[in-house]
């Protein structure tokens, strides 16, 4: 198709039903981050545009008892707002420096936020993990099985 992904990246995607110039309705995405406080259209909107509401099977995977169990990323704002606390999105987003946006799940625990200027983070827990880079780079590296760098912790208990 085009070489802005990589050949088994986009196939990945365009199974979970991607493909070139998705464009999805952005204003319930954009409700859900501004019951957070954040600033929607300064959110990185193109991104939820093409991405929102796909559910991506990727690497790695495991085998167990003959059942293959592949890792993956559902995009989905809506949720990954509902499933964060405020305290849990302020302490993320001071760990980054910036306002963060939540854009959807991986592995069933670790929230996705994405960056205004870019980059996509982790939050697992009191941690937060990120990748660097164009967020189609990003997508590639999660489509891969990339794991995120650790950017920092909090302490539990603090407020």
């Amino acid at each position: 198709m085009g070489n802005r992904f990589p050949v088994e990246v986009e196939r990945l995607l365009l199974v979970a039903g991607w493909s070139p110039g998705r464009a999805v309705e952005a204003d319930p995405c954009l409700a859900a981050w501004r019951s957070l406080g954040l600033d929607a259209e300064a959110g990185p909107v193109d991104f939820v545009r093409e991405f929102d509401g796909l559910f991506v099977r990727h690497p790695p995977y495991i085998d167990a008892a003959g059942v293959r169990h592949w890792d993956h990323t559902r995009f989905d704002v809506a949720g990954s707002v509902q499933g964060i606390s405020p305290l849990m999105h302020r302490e993320y987003s001071g760990l980054a420096g910036m306002d963060l946006y939540p854009v959807g799940e991986n592995r069933w625990h670790a929230t996705l936020l994405a960056g205004a200027d870019g980059g996509l983070f982790c939050g697992v827990d009191n941690y937060l993990l990120g990748y660097f880079g164009r967020l189609d780079a990003v997508v590639a590296e999660i489509c891969r099985g990339v794991r995120p760098v650790l950017v920092g912790e909090w302490e539990l208990g603090s407020d």
